[in-house]
């Protein structure tokens, strides 16, 4: 059944190359016979139909191949289905809004695939941007999906892809939202964030700028790459923004630099001289450059701080220093410390006691524990003073000055402006003034209501009234026609009197509802103003314990942030690699491909030695006296469309040579084009090469 179909596929060919439409569909049609799901046989023959100009066959080919390839989710090549259907029916206006809603569609149901079948709905989003690359939308969903399937660095790759398909100067806004994701999904991506800075800068948005390069250099500082953060510190400070020159401080201070540290401390101290942090670096910046009488004045403004604000422990850690410094200093003798013992004192008490002491190890151990717990606890200023300590008794280790950078790091962004958040008293005050607000309301509501109703029963009253008039009125005519006048007029003023006690009863029983509904709503009110107010209490204790148990999260939030960050370089090496690996492998295929398609080549051309050299005479070409068809054959195939699935059509039937051919030309116009470069690694795998 192969080798049959192979022959009909090659006659039916070369028919078609001749020209002879007729013979081809034939043939053609009997592949369909074959196999009626080959939807390139049934493209080949919409082709064919069209060539012919039978449009109405040719539409229900093309109609049967689109279906194919919507049923695979292949959204750009059922576009180029409909494409080649609108050249024949240029004006159909249901085909032109299916192609204007085919994305649209293809959106819809990759939306309805993501939780059931992620991979799925991938690959559709793939193929709508294959189709059209210029849909934005499409690259927000599919990196969002990605994102959410655990693969962030490929989203990440797929935005990037995005930005540098966008105008820089008529796409601004799009261009920062898509740096804006990129910098969610990767916080340390610099390029990304270099790109941002830049935008902000020329489209004058200072702060945002400002804001950007101060996390940039956060992130410098976090890698030790110093130099670079220098630079951003500096664009950040020519922008007009002084907060920055306590990260240029931090910066020389590691360069060792520091001179250029003193001077950038005490540009900060003149906006924030109360600012611990800046102060104690700029007092090591002093010792650095043995100014220690300058180093203690510093240290004593710290101790006022410290003082001020009843951090005694602290307080008694940096007069120990100073007097370490200076003994004979008296300033420190102003604020009512207990006595200090000198640290000699201290350790030969230590050495004479009978209690074992902790080697030098446990001991950094210790202090390392301490002030871990106490930069979870938001504690900053205590745990920097830890870290100072440790590096003036242990200089030589690396770690310390990395987690004095991340606290200092933490520390500045704590000092960020935050939203007021309002105590339980607001909260309480304005749910009460809610309540009132409530109450009066429906208050008003009620007797908007009663009124409303009281004015219906009068209008009912005085229509009742005219028609009683009405009805007297015409018994009276009656009754003078037959001579009864006055019986009549008293029989009329008794039913009077009774509609009159009538409705003074009904007024009455309007009037007593009214006033029972009143005592009713007012009850009501009462048991909602208790209510609500049992609820405004248990609601303030709710949001107690939730403030509560978000503090602890953001303490928790905060150990995990540098496991996070170390995971996600990991991962971004990681995924580094990969890529490297996968561009190796690729041209090592590429090579394989080449070296395959040579030796095909060498074996069809001994295959044609061997064949017998001499041979009949050529007969007259079916197609010779069809030249325009024939013309028209060879112009088809230009067409990449028709040359693939030609191609396609040879490989599944085993010739192999013939769809090399074909595949080695598209490849010749699309060298980048990658599943043409697949399908030639198949071929290859089955030849065995």
């Amino acid at each position: 059944m192969s080798e049959d179909k192979a022959v009909l596929i090659k006659t039916a060919y070369s028919y078609y190359q001749k020209g002879d439409w007729d013979r081809a569909i034939e043939e053609y049609h009997k592949l369909v016979d074959l196999d009626p799901k080959d939807l390139n046989v049934h493209n080949m023959l919409a082709d064919i139909y069209a060539k012919k100009g039978d449009a109405q066959e040719a539409l229900q080919q093309y109609d049967l191949v689109a279906q194919g390839y919507d049923q695979k989710n292949q959204v750009d090549k059922v576009l180029q289905v409909y494409r080649r259907m609108l050249k024949l029916v240029p004006n159909d206006v249901e085909l032109l809004n299916a192609v204007k809603n085919l994305a649209d569609k293809y959106l819809d149901r990759a939306r309805q695939a993501e939780e059931e079948d992620p991979v799925k709905a991938v690959e559709i989003y793939r193929s709508i941007l294959k189709a059209e690359p210029g849909r934005s939308d499409t690259y927000f969903q599919l990196a969002r999906l990605l994102t959410k399937t655990g693969q962030k660095f490929e989203a990440v790759e797929l935005l990037t892809t995005l930005l540098s398909s966008l105008d820089p100067e008529t796409q601004k806004g799009r261009l920062v939202d898509v740096l804006q994701v990129i910098t969610d999904l990767d916080p340390l991506n610099i390029e990304a964030r270099e790109k941002m800075i830049a935008l902000f800068t020329q489209a004058g948005q200072t702060p945002a700028a400002v804001k950007g390069l101060q996390d940039l250099i956060e992130i410098y500082i976090s890698k030790n790459e110093f130099s670079k953060a220098q630079d951003a510190a500096q664009k950040a400070i020519e922008l007009g923004d002084s907060s920055t020159f306590y990260h240029l401080g931090v910066v020389y201070f590691n360069l060792q630099k520091y001179e250029e540290s003193r001077e950038a401390f005490e540009k900060f101290l003149t906006f924030q001289d109360g600012h611990v942090g800046a102060l104690k670096y700029l007092s090591l910046s002093l010792l650095r450059l043995g100014q220690a009488p300058e180093a203690v004045q510093v240290y004593l403004k710290i101790l006022q701080i410290y003082f001020n604000e009843n951090l005694l422990d602290e307080a008694r850690e940096v007069r120990q220093t100073i007097l370490e410094l200076d003994p004979t200093n008296e300033a420190v003798n102003r604020y009512a410390l207990e006595q200090i013992v000198p640290r000699s004192e201290i350790m030969a008490e230590e050495t004479l006691s009978a209690e074992p002491v902790l080697d030098e190890t446990q001991e950094q151990q210790t202090l390392l524990s301490q002030a871990v717990d106490f930069t979870e606890r938001g504690f900053y200023e205590q745990a920097i003073d830890i870290y100072l300590n440790m590096l003036k008794h242990w200089p030589q280790l690396p770690d310390i000055r990395v987690r004095l950078q991340q606290v200092y790091a933490l520390m500045a962004r704590a000092t960020e402006p935050v939203e007021k958040t309002p105590s339980t008293e607001e909260i309480k005050s304005e749910l009460e003034r809610e309540l009132r607000e409530q109450m009066r309301r429906e208050l008003e509501e009620q007797a908007r209501l009663v009124q409303a109703q009281q004015q219906e029963l009068e209008q009912k009253r005085e229509e009742e009234q005219l028609r009683l008039k009405q009805e007297l009125e015409s018994k009276l005519m009656e009754q003078v026609q037959r001579s009864k006048e006055e019986e009549l007029r008293h029989q009329i003023a008794r039913e009077y009197e009774e509609k009159q006690k009538f409705l003074t009863a009904e007024r009455e029983r309007l009037e007593k509802e009214k006033a029972d509904s009143l005592n009713r709503l007012k009850a009501e009110l009462e048991e909602s103003k208790v209510s609500m107010e049992q609820k405004l209490r248990e609601q303030i204790e709710r949001e107690t314990q939730e403030r509560v148990q978000r503090e602890l999260q953001l303490k928790a939030a905060l150990h995990q942030e540098e496991e996070i960050r170390r995971q996600e370089e990991e991962e971004r090496k990681r995924f580094a690699t990969q890529r490297k690996e996968q561009e190796e492998a690729k041209a090592k295929i590429n090579q394989e491909i080449l070296q395959g398609m040579e030796r095909l080549r060498m074996e069809k051309e001994k295959e044609t030695k061997n064949q017998t050299a001499s041979s009949t005479a050529p007969s007259k070409p079916m197609g010779a006296e069809k030249t325009t068809p024939a013309a028209e054959s060879q112009e088809s195939l230009a067409d990449p469309f028709v040359r693939q699935t030609l191609a396609e059509i040879y490989a599944r039937q085993g010739l192999y040579v013939e769809a090399l051919k074909i595949y080695e030309k598209i490849l010749n116009e699309e060298p980048n084009n990658e599943e043409v470069r697949e399908k030639l690694r198949d071929i290859l795998r089955l030849k065995g090469i």
